[in-house]
């Protein structure tokens, strides 16, 4: 088992089962499913070369860290449904459950059956700092494909001139209904996942893409493919939000889950990589002298 993995059974007193995570960016993720109950299990995606990982946790998790923090606030993390005209939106903490898991670190379980024919459930990990991580599920309970465009939006603590961004995206398509057939793909063209900074596009993925399934009651996986791994991209400018954007057609019964990530890290500024040359430099000259 990784370090990581025992990591994670010491701070939160649980015995994951097996994983195999993957750094992206700064970060370290490793893919939880929660339990009916207090448990969670760690679990792979099938069919993926990188063991993309989302950390998930429950709130008997995180109680003994919640309690002794009671007085810290969670960030703004946002929501809206679109779909045939009809738009619902709302704080993803209203809709569920919302759990302090870190200093800097939320939690955000919760669904949304406001608009009518569509069922829509959510697990994300956010850090202001910032990146959003998770998994977003959606079945279209009506008799009639439907295009759906999905936003989540995490408002940030820093302001950031430049950015690295890294991200990546798979999923699973379910024939639901067992009409022995289900479709999903990209809107007129577009990109199913979509990074946002300030509410502005950053990186698409899932570009003119098509899944399907062949069997009643069958479900297909798919690896949507990622950008910024190993090493990251040069992003924009992200003063106000992060965020990702799910752009889509479903096939009438059917239900589609994706899993995603989205990291932004503020590059450097000259004079702070040079303060940390020069502060390298004092120290190892410090410790000839020591000698």
């Amino acid at each position: 088992m990784c370090f990581f993995c025992n990591s994670l059974a010491l701070l939160y007193g649980v015995a994951p089962i097996e994983t195999g995570g993957f750094r992206i960016g700064r970060t370290q993720v490793v893919r939880v499913r929660r339990g009916m109950g207090n448990e969670f299990t760690l679990e792979k995606e099938k069919g993926m070369k990188n063991q993309f990982a989302i950390a998930v946790a429950s709130l008997a998790v995180a109680f003994s860290y919640s309690e002794a923090h009671a007085t810290l606030v969670p960030p703004s993390f946002g929501f809206t449904l679109q779909s045939g005209g009809t738009v619902v939106s709302g704080n993803a903490g209203d809709f569920g459950s919302t759990t302090n898991v870190s200093p800097t670190e939320w939690f955000f379980y919760g669904s949304c059956t406001a608009m009518t024919g569509t069922s829509m459930s959510w697990a994300y990990l956010v850090d202001p700092d910032p990146f959003v991580t998770g998994s977003l599920s959606i079945t279209n309970e009506t008799a009639f494909a439907r295009e759906y465009v999905v936003d989540f939006e995490l408002a940030t603590s820093i302001s950031m001139p430049s950015t690295l961004i890294s991200g990546q995206v798979s999923g699973s398509l379910t024939d639901s209904n067992g009409s022995g057939a289900a479709l999903l793909t990209s809107t007129a063209g577009g990109a199913v996942y979509t990074a946002l900074g300030d509410g502005l596009f950053v990186h698409s993925l899932m570009s003119n893409a098509s899944q399907s399934v062949s069997s009643a009651f069958g479900t297909t996986s798919f690896t949507g493919g990622s950008f910024g791994t190993p090493t990251p991209l040069a992003g924009p400018a992200i003063n106000n939000a992060i965020g990702i954007r799910y752009a889509f057609t479903l096939s009438a019964g059917d239900s589609v889950s994706f899993s995603s990530i989205f990291v932004a890290n503020p590059v450097p500024a000259p004079g702070a990589i040079a303060l940390g040359i020069l502060t390298g430099v004092i120290g190892c000259g410090g410790r000839r002298r020591v000698r």
